[in-house]
């Protein structure tokens, strides 16, 4: 496939994608989105992750790329289990109406984080970065605005959470102070309805609550991941700033930009107890995923392009 065609392939699925979520989100009584709208929103998101994968292992097959072949086999290895993710959490939560506070999908994700900071860094490494002291400083800020925000996020969600006041305190007043006011007869009491009967197996079931007590590292984990990530998108955007192969890996750092951010919206979303799935700022995922897979058709092109150059100078 062309480069134009890959190009405009990946921008129409990101319009697409913020089309949807403008024109057909539509919460119900309860503030839960339809089935049909998440059913869609994660069909988009999925596959413009697999797409993404699919043209990072395309420049791992080639013999031309620039950057090195292992750079993009790590980062489209990242986008896969990204995909994987994906489908179990939506397994987890669509299909089987489980809301645990960890799923097998999350351990996809951070292993994901692992993988996509492993190929970055590879491509950062070889470059033998000597930077001058603004564009260190301007890293330096970068990390520190990422790991302040994390900090603020918490904080806000912390501080945003109700905590209910115990169980049987009473305010007295004094009789001067308010006349008496009468008590209303006992409602009579109802029965307690029944938990409706699990759709998820067994070994699902089990799995959740072996996983529950693990819920706070894995969120120790996520930050970790967020912070790595968005520290190395910094360091790209400094160190490619310049030169023929710039603009493939201004895209990548963008893409980290956008994972970041809406994991940000996601964790103070999941702290305070508000995340609706089907939400505007989930698109920032569906964003990142295209990113990705921009600046990989980019870095194959520029790679190609380069090479023919060459051989055409020398004959």
């Amino acid at each position: 496939m062309s480069t134009p065609l890959l190009v405009g392939a990946c921008i129409a699925w990101g319009t697409v994608t913020l089309l949807f979520f403008l024109l057909f989100t539509a919460p119900g009584e309860d503030g839960a989105q339809p089935a049909w709208f998440l059913l869609g929103i994660n069909l988009l998101e999925t596959g413009a992750f697999l797409l993404a994968s699919v043209l990072c292992f395309r420049n791992w097959r080639s013999t031309q790329i620039a950057s090195g072949r292992n750079v993009w086999f790590w980062i489209g290895l990242g986008l896969l289990f990204y995909v994987f993710g994906n489908i179990l959490f939506f397994l987890w939560g669509n299909i089987w109406g489980l809301d645990p506070a960890v799923s097998l999908g999350d351990f996809f994700y951070i292993f994901s984080y692992i993988f996509l900071a492993a190929g970055m860094f590879k491509a950062v490494l070889p470059r033998r970065l000597n930077l001058e002291l603004p564009q260190w400083l301007m890293v330096i800020g970068i990390g520190l605005g990422g790991i302040l925000l994390a900090i603020f996020v918490n904080l806000a969600a912390a501080e945003a959470t109700v905590i209910p006041s115990a169980p049987g305190a009473e305010v007295y007043l004094s009789q001067a102070e308010a006349p008496p006011v009468a008590v209303p007869d006992a409602a009579p009491e109802v029965a307690p309805t029944p938990p409706e009967p699990s759709k998820a197996p067994g070994w699902v079931s089990q799995l959740d609550k072996k996983l529950e007590p693990l819920a706070d590292g894995v969120g120790l984990m996520y930050l970790i991941g967020d912070i790595v990530l968005l520290i190395i998108a910094g360091t790209l955007l400094v160190a490619f700033w310049g030169g023929r192969y710039s603009q493939s890996w201004k895209l990548i750092a963008i893409a980290a930009f956008c994972l970041y951010i809406a994991d940000m919206f996601f964790a103070y979303a999941v702290n305070t107890d508000t995340y609706i799935e089907g939400s505007l700022w989930e698109v920032f995922w569906t964003f990142s995923a295209v990113f990705f897979g921009l600046g990989a058709v980019v870095e194959h092109a520029v790679s190609v392009h380069s090479r023919r150059s060459t051989r055409r100078r020398r004959s």
